[in-house]
């Protein structure tokens, strides 16, 4: 397996999120055969999603404390 780093903004991460819940059921044990798990894949852009998130919050926090 090949690993590689790409830089996602929030609104590409959230296009992924949502066509990961668009995949029915017969097609995601055929990806999971294939390529491994929709819901593990789901569960990384999220937990990525929501530190994103975070991260502008304690920005906008930070700076607004000046």
């Amino acid at each position: 397996m090949h690993e590689t780093t790409m830089n996602l903004n929030s609104s590409e991460i959230g296009i992924l999120l949502s066509a990961l819940q668009l995949v029915e059921l017969n097609e995601e044990h055929r990806i999971a055969k294939e390529h491994g798990s929709v819901p593990t894949l789901y569960n990384k852009l999220y937990t990525e999603l929501e530190g994103i998130k975070y991260s502008d919050t304690q920005k906008y926090d930070h700076e607004a404390s000046y």
